[in-house]
């Protein structure tokens, strides 16, 4: 009978022994099978952030590409090959350089390769060139089914010893897939069972501090996700309202979306800007129109006036001399008729830079001779202590233009600064040469009173002006002639006092030749 007891008593210990081991063990199997698919979870989402970045931030190199004829033809150089992967691959670079093990790069559908392949931070050995062999099949037939599905495409790959999650995308370039965006980072060394031995010796330690950790970090990231939701409804009423700087995931929602706020932000300024500038085109075009019919219209009398009245001063001073005196107060009269009919005419050819701001005539010039030119002559007329300070941009491009009306140009400008600097004579002129779509930018700087921001938005206004004879075209004549060169003209404070005229004119051939 004892024995029948300790028999049993040993049996009942034993049951509960296993039935505890058996729990503990299936408890550690499901945490690591848990904490396993959410690592691979998470690294799914991170491999698909990446690429989403990857096709944002390669939007403006494809763009430069395609506009040199990179992807013209189906067949392409070694050298345009090595120099587009160059390109793609800094990118790349740049933007795995933070992310620890992560890959990624382009597959290009027009010429069937990989290109941009980087890996920053990925542990050797790793290929000179493309994806490693072992994955290349798997990167490559992903990347051709997102392209022909037109979807974001995320799998789950494991051959020993490699398990790794890989994200393609299609890459978009003027609604036209040219290729696929991938990337992919290694999680075998962070997966779980590799640390089975560790996770059983310790599975209720680990099971306690890894709930009580989820606990924590479910609290933070349950107030993360509640501020970010306050930060959005902030961003509708405040417009200068950003989020804060923060590391990791969290980190990188909160910049993405000051990102898309300053974007959505400048193309709201810009949407301005072009709609007031489709509106003064506009408002130019029908003074255009309007002052091309009046000036037809006048033109041809004032003309027949001034003959009709230069003949009447003849025949006066012929009789006066006849009859051995001279009227020569009838001859100052005549004389004043003729100067403001000139003074009328000019204005009239003036009004006509509106309905044609420029010649036929283009021509390249060296814009730095044609301001040494202005500048000398402004020097001969003012006769008194104007300094002027040229930087001139040695070597500049030449520039095809009609040479006239940007001379006009020029000397409306420095006119204007002139009259507007006190007795500190100081005019600053520079050249330079700018832009992946290169323009030479003009800058004339002056010390004078500046621009009162009241009439800021009226220095193009036609017939505007702040002076006691002026005709106030200068300005609007010079902006005609600037936008017809496919330019810019603007100004702006100089700091401390003065204002600064910039002028941009593209380098690139016109349509005019």
């Amino acid at each position: 009978m004892r024995t029948y007891n300790i028999a049993k008593r040993s049996a009942v210990i034993f049951i509960i022994f296993s039935v505890v081991v058996l729990v503990i063990t299936n408890a550690a199997m499901s945490l690591l099978n848990t904490w396993t698919k959410d690592i691979i979870s998470g690294q799914k989402v991170l491999v698909e952030l990446v690429s989403d970045k990857l096709n944002s931030t390669a939007a403006p190199v494809i763009d430069s590409l395609s506009r040199k004829g990179f992807f013209e033809s189906d067949s392409i150089s070694k050298k345009k090959s090595d120099f587009i992967n160059t390109r793609l691959k800094s990118i790349v670079s740049a933007e795995l350089a933070e992310l620890e093990g992560f890959e990624g790069g382009f597959f290009l559908t027009q010429f069937n390769e990989f290109y941009g392949y980087a890996f920053p931070t990925s542990p050797p050995p790793v290929p000179a060139f493309g994806p490693p062999p072992r994955s290349y099949g798997f990167i490559k037939e992903q990347a051709i089914k997102s392209i022909k599905e037109n979807k974001l495409i995320v799998n789950l790959y494991k051959f020993d010893p490699a398990v790794f999650p890989l994200a393609t995308r299609p890459l978009l370039y003027n609604n036209k897939i040219i290729g696929s965006v991938w990337a992919r980072v290694h999680i075998e060394r962070e997966l779980p069972y590799i640390k089975l031995n560790q996770v059983y010796s310790g599975a209720a330690v680990i099971f306690a501090v890894g709930f009580l950790i989820l606990l924590f970090y479910s609290a933070r990231t349950y107030n993360r996700m509640k501020e970010i939701k306050r930060g959005l409804v902030a961003i509708q009423t405040e417009d200068s309202f950003r989020f804060s700087n923060r590391k990791g995931i969290f980190g990188f929602i909160n910049s993405s979306i000051n990102k898309l706020v300053d974007n959505l932000t400048e193309l709201h300024a810009q949407k301005q800007r072009l709609e007031k500038e489709l509106y003064h085109r506009d408002k130019m075009a029908t003074l255009g129109k309007l002052i091309a019919g009046v000036a037809h219209e006048v033109k041809t009398p004032l003309a027949i006036i001034k003959t009709r009245i230069q003949i009447w001063e003849r025949e006066l001073k012929k009789k006066n001399l006849r009859s051995g005196e001279l009227d020569i107060a009838s001859g100052e009269s005549m004389q004043l008729v003729v100067k403001e009919i000139d003074r009328l005419a000019s204005l009239v050819n003036k009004l006509l830079v509106f309905s044609k701001p420029v010649a036929d005539n283009f021509r390249l010039i060296n814009i730095n001779n044609l301001l040494s030119r202005v500048v000398e002559l402004l020097q001969i007329k003012e006769l008194n202590n104007i300094e002027f300070q040229l930087a001139l941009e040695p070597d500049l491009p030449l520039l095809n233009c009609d040479p006239d009306a940007i001379e006009q140009v020029l000397l409306n400008v420095l006119s204007n600064s002139l009259e507007a600097v006190g007795e500190n004579r100081k005019i600053a002129i520079t050249t330079e040469i700018q832009g992946e779509e290169p323009a030479i930018r003009i800058s004339v700087a002056d010390n004078g009173r500046g621009i009162p921001d009241d009439i800021a938005d009226k220095l193009f206004d036609p017939f505007f002006t702040t002076k006691a004879n002026g005709a106030g075209l200068g300005l609007s004549i010079s902006y005609e002639i600037v936008m017809a060169h496919k330019g810019t003209i603007t100004f702006a404070k100089n700091i401390p006092d003065g204002t600064i005229c910039i002028i941009t004119l593209p380098v690139k051939k016109n349509e005019h030749e």
